[in-house]
């Protein structure tokens, strides 16, 4: 697997949240159709949740260094708040999904953040001397 820069991350995924976008409102009427497409428009919208959260992220790691993380809020809360939006130009249930799936989905980028990233923490055993306090 090929590991990409920030900058080129931050390009791709910049651009793939835009053609996600162009795509629910190219097909939102087919999206709107029935009950089983409302919830693939949902789906499309926690996508589109991931792939602004990585933009925006990126753009912080190259603009403000790298180790620059994503917190709840501003980052991740206007990222939801736009999926949402977009979620919402199709069709209300489309909403619902879309923040339902949008926490399954920092769920597991939470998860995986932390099996790469985090720094293990080791147990600290204290050690048994020979002396008994009385």
């Amino acid at each position: 697997m090929a590991v990409v820069s920030t900058s080129t991350s931050l390009l791709i995924s910049a651009t793939l949240g835009v053609l996600v976008f162009a795509g629910m409102q190219m097909y939102k009427s087919q999206l709107a159709s029935n009950e089983w497409m409302t919830i693939f428009g949902g789906a499309l919208g926690s996508v589109l949740f991931c792939l602004i959260l990585t933009a925006i992220n990126n753009f912080e790691n190259v603009a403000f260094g790298k180790g620059f993380q994503a917190q709840l809020f501003p980052e991740i809360f206007f990222s939801l708040l736009v999926s949402m939006f977009a979620s919402g130009l199709v069709h209300r249930v489309c909403v619902t999904t879309c923040f339902l799936f949008s926490m399954v989905h920092i769920y597991y980028m939470n998860k995986m953040s932390l099996s790469i990233h985090a720094v293990p923490v080791v147990p600290v055993v204290p050690v048994k001397t020979g002396k008994k306090k009385n």
